[in-house]
């Protein structure tokens, strides 16, 4: 099924994976996504399809991934 995503929601998704790629050069997946699932709570997309994206944007630009579900806070 193919999820049609808000164009807030993906430009959050980009600059936050962008951002967080630059600072640490590594991205955690669930931990990044539960913080763009947060900012944008209004367009009631689940956690589990935020990351599908997150993945599939970080899988394309060939990024080092973690899974550590833990968030720190």
């Amino acid at each position: 099924m193919h999820i049609l995503y808000p164009n807030t929601l993906m430009a959050d998704l980009v600059s936050t994976l962008d951002e967080r790629l630059a600072r640490e050069g590594i991205v955690n997946i669930p931990q990044l996504a539960e913080e763009i699932r947060q900012r944008n709570e209004s367009a009631n997309i689940a956690l589990e399809d935020i990351a599908a994206e997150l993945m599939r944007h970080a899988q394309a630009r060939n990024v080092a991934m973690v899974f550590d579900g833990h968030v720190n806070g």
